[in-house]
């Protein structure tokens, strides 16, 4: 999924190397920054580097597309769930985002499918710790032994065989999560993320997880 997330933002976008690794004007390939840093800090001026190394004030008013990925164990039962989301985000200012996107889950019982919306609080820098505020609305969908119901569940020809199972809704399910995490610009439209958040469920207390994931997004104007 990453690599369609690349596709679509360019293919030189990820392949660039960040030039603030080895200098600290990171971002002459963006024209705000550019013509801002055009005459670079002395060399002598330290705080001056520190400056045009850590700002990225630039990206306000920038949107584009993400890939995430992450896991989380739901409820006492503690059986991991992976999920991935795919959706479209947006600066408003340097320092506040909002996004939205498509959610799949899965373990070994349930099969989750919805959407994710939030908003984030982050610093206007280029390693930027961020806060942010979620709220996911979907459906689950279990795996439950179908052994005896007269019915071919599965579709190999073969009735209320041994171990047969069937997917069964288990209905809608929703959740708000509040969230921390830290970005990175890899480059000036290619943005790298980390986050953890806490997921409050609808299903009760011991249906809520602590969910660890990334993020690749591609930007432009």
């Amino acid at each position: 999924m990453f690599a369609l997330i690349v596709l679509i933002g360019g293919r030189d976008a990820f392949a660039q190397l960040p030039d603030g690794l080895t200098r600290s004007r990171w971002a002459m390939d963006d024209p705000i920054y550019a013509e801002k840093y055009a005459r670079g800090a002395e060399k002598t001026n330290i705080a001056g580097k520190i400056k045009q190394a850590a700002d990225a004030r630039f990206v306000r008013e920038s949107y584009g597309f993400y890939g995430s990925a992450g896991m989380s164990s739901f409820g006492d039962g503690g059986n991991p769930m992976a999920s991935a989301e795919a959706g479209v985000t947006g600066y408003w200012t340097s320092y506040f985002t909002n996004r939205i996107g498509a959610v799949a889950a899965a373990n070994d019982d349930d099969v989750y499918l919805g959407v994710e919306t939030g908003i984030r609080l982050q610093a206007p820098t280029r390693l930027a710790p961020f806060v942010g505020l979620g709220l996911f609305a979907g459906y689950a969908e279990e795996t439950r032994l179908a052994d005896n119901d007269g019915v071919d569940n599965d579709d190999n020809g073969w009735i209320d065989e041994r171990g047969e199972e069937e997917d069964h809704f288990s209905g809608a399910l929703a959740a708000v999560y509040p969230e921390i995490g830290v970005h990175f610009w890899w480059t000036p439209k290619v943005r790298l993320s980390v986050f953890a958040r806490e997921l409050v469920t609808t299903e009760g207390r011991d249906s809520d997880s602590t969910y660890f994931g990334g993020t690749i997004g591609i930007f432009s104007r």
